[in-house]
């Protein structure tokens, strides 16, 4: 089953680990220091970013047309000064709550610039909010504790569209209180959120701390843990348009370079499994043919006649001929002689995204494959794998030393000849 390794801040000042799968909850799998850490081992892999690193707000607009809606989405995020970039060059996904009567509530979220430098070498395949990842009461506002922050959370239909830090500290007697009111407010003034009929407390929080901010608030509030992460959630809003330009145009890369090679396999393998069924065919035929000439070498005796023996004597001939056509046909049926064999046995040998073939020629008894490696090193590993593969085994391989490029980038070309 597919999982995903999802990455998100914890209420202290680490990160938490969660494994979610299609079809089945998450689990806990631990804490890490820093993302970087936490994405060890495993291919992939979402990062949840807390709010001081990725900002989420919510804007209402008179249209129902996407392509404007995230026009006006970038203006809003100049306008709140949280890019100084192009459109191309900012990390901001557009999600749209609500349309109706030509009216559309959408949430924005934008990384920070900042927090795109700390998480590059993650390698996530995604970055989201972490607040997105959890379901969001209607009708309350949600406060949880990110990294010793408190962040103020408003949903709808469940989802996040709004959150922001309301205390630098976990401390709900300072400004929080305030803070919540003034937001609330101007989420209501703004026409994107509600009336408020209570307040949740996300964390390590007392009946005594839900009270107090009760009494301050003039709502409802309820303290209770931290759910987990919703593993329908992780796939619904995790996206590539919040990782940078240049690791969102590398992991879409990776990601064509996979879908070519599903395609390139899904037309070699019915005809490899045709070569396999006609291999097997021949085998038996051979056997046969063996069987059957075992049965015809019969010895001569007195009691037989001239003609049966020669009757015999002719038929062993034309078995003996046929078992020399079916020799001379054995290797042009050989599945391993074959181009697309050869194709399939070096996309099988290609490691995650470091080598990419740029050529391919194959020769009677010759072959020769050539391509670009990220380093020497990956080159070399492609090289050792393609000798140890059963089988390309068929072929003695051989390569020249890589030419290695500026970007360290080594080109190289493997050759294998017939044993």
């Amino acid at each position: 089953m597919f999982t995903t390794t999802v990455i998100l801040p914890a209420a202290e000042a680490h990160w938490e680990v969660w494994r979610c799968g299609n079809g089945s909850g998450s689990v806990w799998q631990g804490s890490a220091d820093d993302p970087v850490q936490g994405a060890q081992g495993s291919r992939s892999v979402v990062v949840a970013l807390p709010a001081r690193s990725c900002r989420t707000f919510a804007f209402s607009a008179p249209t129902e047309d996407t392509q404007l809606l995230r026009k006006l989405a970038f203006a809003q995020l100049e306008k709140r000064g949280l890019t100084t970039s192009g459109v191309e060059q900012t990390a901001f996904e557009c999600h749209v709550m609500s349309q109706g009567g030509g009216h559309s509530i959408v949430s924005v979220d934008v990384v920070t610039p900042e927090a795109a430098a700390t998480i590059n070498g993650a390698k996530a395949r995604a970055l989201v909010p972490s607040a997105r990842l959890f379901h969001i009461p209607e009708g309350k506002l949600v406060v949880v504790e990110e990294q010793g922050r408190l962040v103020l959370c408003a949903g709808s239909g469940g989802r996040l569209m709004h959150s922001q830090i309301v205390s630098a500290t976990r401390d709900l007697n300072g400004h929080a209180a305030p803070e919540i009111r003034i937001a609330s407010l101007a989420l209501q003034q703004q026409g994107v959120l509600p009336d408020v009929s209570g307040i949740e407390l996300w964390g390590d929080f007392s009946a005594g701390d839900a009270l107090e901010l009760s009494e301050q608030l003039g709502l409802p509030v309820q303290a209770k843990a931290r759910p987990a992460p919703d593993s329908p959630a992780v796939r619904r809003e995790a996206t590539d348009q919040l990782l940078s330009p240049a690791a969102r145009q590398a992991f879409r890369r990776r990601r064509l370079g996979m879908l070519r090679w599903a395609a390139l396999a899904a037309l070699v393998v019915p005809f490899v499994w045709w070569l396999a069924h006609e291999h097997k065919k021949l085998t038996n035929l051979e056997a046969e043919a063996a069987r059957i000439e075992a049965t015809l070498n019969i010895p001569s005796s007195g009691n037989g006649t001239g003609a049966d023996q020669e009757r015999i004597r002719a038929e062993n001939e034309v078995v003996a001929a046929g078992q020399a056509r079916w020799a001379e046909l054995r290797m042009a049926l050989e599945p391993r002689r074959y181009p697309v064999a050869h194709l399939d046995g070096f996309s099988r040998c290609l490691t995650a995204a470091d080598v990419v073939l740029t050529r391919f020629e194959s020769k009677i008894a010759d072959l020769s494959v050539s391509g670009t490696a990220r380093s020497a090193k990956d080159a070399y590993t492609y090289f050792n794998a393609i000798s140890k593969d059963g089988p390309l085994g068929v072929y003695a391989w051989s390569m020249i030393q890589p030419n290695i490029a500026a970007d360290g980038s080594a080109a190289f070309e493997i050759k294998g000849k017939m044993r």
